[in-house]
């Protein structure tokens, strides 16, 4: 069996976003931190270093962002780079954002430039180039909600909420910023009163510290992130000793036979809002302690044939910025790989073959393009599972991209991702693990694109899994 890690979890904590506000900034509160250095930790561990910079220049403000990190992930260490540039009004109102993130062997490029309520984003990975537009209305923040925040005024109880950009996927969230308290907290050697802000986005909740248009610390509890105000000298001297895939391991008690099918009962445990989270299973159970839950996995019954048309499934067949199931390349392979396939299970299977077959199974730091991914044949659970759901949406099967946790061994779930085809009834299978049938240990937290995977982050370094007898 293949054995995967996805590193996008730990990314989803660096990728930017823009939010709207109602607060004047002035720029005189700017230049008391104009430049600010942060030393990063994952779980205890140094893991870099992240600098913000901002510069009125004319009637506008400059805000750059660079971040490096020296992650160990499945016994190499990955060196990950991440730039952002953001230029906006003095009112910190949107004009274009850039943000360039690269691994050392992948490189992907956002941009997004508005004009009046269009936002036009940019995305380029591996060379290719995908454009879409939003509109949205109201006001734009840079890249970054924490450092807006700290522009503002706050008081205990304080709330705002902001819409948020995020150039890697074009899609409006929102980011609920409540003030907790005023807390002495230290700053390089100085105790200030710093406002306790409490941001909460897409299932994740940031602590952040802010004082006096400067962020003085910054942690989010689930994956245990730690910034900490550094003086600007400070050495970048990194050299990681803990493994990621071991660090957000999922614990559970010693499951048996983990590879089978069938069905299995399991009971999710953990201080988690479980309302964020698509838990869709038959008969499903709340308990003190947690959702309980029933995971089955069997062949189809009566697979029907394919191209499937139905309205009521017409979205998980289209094509989507990530999933170009109407690229020429990825058509044209459907249709080789699908010819002579009796039914949609048949041609579901012989797709998920070749991407087992034909994807060298290496982690990555990606935002993963179906495009990409045929491309250069590489990657870890993402890619795998984007190129199969590419092609089966090609093909005219139903598909979908599922994200949440399996168990890879010794008491431990860990973070996956993998495909689910409609063939008559809705089934799970997984390329990256080379099984036709995905496994009774496949638990599904979120379905759909990149943005709707990410209250999966939350739930890493906070849930604990038993296994129901």
């Amino acid at each position: 069996m293949k054995k995967t890690a996805a590193v996008i979890p730990i990314l989803v904590l660096c990728l930017g976003a823009c939010g709207g506000n109602e607060t004047e900034v002035s720029a005189e509160t700017w230049a008391t931190a104009d430049y600010q250095k942060f030393a990063v930790a994952l779980q205890g561990e140094d893991v870099g270093y992240m600098t913000m910079a901002t510069e009125q220049v004319g009637d506008s403000l400059l805000v750059t962002q660079r971040m490096e990190w020296h992650l160990l992930l499945m016994g190499t260490t990955r060196t990950v780079t991440m730039d952002v540039t953001s230029r906006t009004g003095l009112d910190m109102d949107l004009g274009y954002m850039d943000m360039t993130m690269s691994d050392g062997t992948s490189l992907i490029q956002a941009t997004a430039v508005r004009t009046g309520n269009s936002v036009e984003t940019t995305l380029n990975t591996s060379g290719r180039e995908i454009s879409y537009t939003n509109e949205f209305e109201g006001d734009f923040l840079p890249a970054f909600v924490d450092l807006a925040s700290a522009m503002m005024e706050w008081h205990p109880g304080d709330e705002r909420v902001f819409p948020t950009f995020d150039p890697s996927t074009g899609m409006l969230f929102e980011a609920t910023v409540t003030c907790e308290a005023i807390e002495a907290v230290s700053l390089m050697g100085d105790t200030v009163d710093a406002a306790k802000l409490v941001i909460s986005q897409q299932g994740m909740r940031n602590s952040v510290w802010v004082y006096q248009g400067q962020i003085v610390r910054e942690e989010e509890t689930g994956m245990g992130m730690l910034l900490t105000r550094v003086a600007p000298e400070t050495e970048d001297n990194i050299v990681p000793s803990s493994d990621l895939y071991e660090v957000y391991a999922v614990t559970s008690n010693t499951v048996s036979d983990p590879r089978a099918t069938g069905s299995r009962v399991w009971m999710l445990q953990g201080e988690i809002d479980w309302s964020d989270f698509q838990l869709d299973y038959p008969g499903l159970q709340t308990a003190e302690d947690g959702p309980v839950i029933t995971v089955t996995s069997t062949i189809p019954s009566d697979p029907v044939p394919f191209p499937v048309e139905s309205e009521e499934l017409n979205e998980f067949l289209q094509p989507e910025s990530m999933i170009q199931s109407d690229d020429p390349a990825i058509r044209a392979l459907a249709d080789s790989l699908t010819e002579g396939a009796g039914n949609a299970w048949e041609a579901a299977l012989a797709i998920s073959g070749f991407v087992d077959r034909a994807v060298d199974n290496v982690p990555t730091v990606s935002l993963p393009s179906a495009v990409d991914v045929l491309d250069n044949l590489r990657g870890d659970c993402n890619e795998h599972t984007i190129l199969t759901v590419a092609l089966c949406r090609a093909a005219g099967i139903p598909a979908v991209t599922c994200a949440g946790v399996v168990y890879v061994d010794n008491g431990i779930f860990g973070y996956h991702a993998w495909p689910a085809v409609w063939v008559g009834e809705w089934v799970a299978i997984d390329p990256t693990f080379r099984q036709q049938l995905a496994d009774v240990t496949h638990i599904i937290l979120a379905q759909g694109s990149l943005e709707a995977q990410y209250v999966v982050n939350g739930v890493l370094g906070r849930l604990t899994i038993e296994e129901v007898e």
